[in-house]
C-alpha cells in the first residue's frame, strides 16, 4: 500500500476537501465534508489523510469529548466524521490511516491517552475498519444516535 500522511487543516482550506464524498447510505454515520465545514464547533479540530499528493480523506478530533459524553474519559480524544472518499475506499485507506492515528495524535495532543469514538452497530464495514487497525470495542451501547445505537470504541494512544 502507499504511504499515507494525515494533517491538519484550518476552516479557510475547505477548497482542499470540498471534493471528498462518501456513498449516499454513509452519511448518515459521518456526514459531509460541507457539513462539517458549515457547522464548525469550538473544540474540534479538522484534519485530512493524503496518499499521493491527493486528499483521500477527512476526520475531526473533538477535544471536548469527555465534557459530551460520560464514557469519556479526562485526556480522551474523540475521533468524529471519519470519511474517506468513495473513490479511494476498499483500498485499506481508512485502515492504515487509523493504524498511524496514536503517532500522529500523540505528536499533535500530547496530553491525550486515548482515542474514543461511536460506532453505528449496522455500519458493518467500519466496525471491522477499526478492528483491523487495533481499535477496541468497549461493549458499551450508546442509543439515541440518528443511525441507531452505537458501540463504544477505544484506542491507545500511548503504545
Amino acid at each position: 500500500m502507499k504511504p499515507l500522511t494525515l494533517q491538519p487543516i484550518s476552516q479557510s482550506d475547505y477548497a482542499r476537501v470540498q471534493h471528498i464524498s462518501v456513498a449516499p447510505e454513509q452519511v448518515v454515520y459521518a456526514g459531509t465534508v460541507a457539513m462539517a465545514f458549515e457547522h464548525p464547533e469550538a473544540g474540534v479540530d479538522f484534519h485530512i489523510i493524503i496518499q499521493d499528493a491527493q486528499v483521500v480523506g477527512f476526520f475531526k478530533i473533538d477535544h471536548k469529548f469527555p465534557q459530551t459524553y460520560d464514557f469519556a474519559q479526562p485526556n480522551d480524544l474523540g475521533l468524529r466524521a471519519l470519511m474517506i472518499d468513495i473513490n479511494a475506499q476498499n483500498c485499506g485507506i481508512g485502515t492504515q490511516a487509523l493504524r498511524q492515528m496514536p503517532d500522529y495524535l500523540r505528536h499533535h495532543y500530547p496530553r491525550a491517552y486515548q482515542l474514543v469514538f461511536m460506532v453505528c452497530l449496522r455500519n458493518h464495514p467500519a466496525m471491522r475498519c477499526y478492528l483491523n487497525a487495533g481499535c477496541r470495542n468497549t461493549g458499551d451501547i450508546q442509543t439515541g444516535g440518528i443511525a441507531g445505537p452505537q458501540t463504544v470504541m477505544r484506542m491507545d494512544l500511548n503504545k
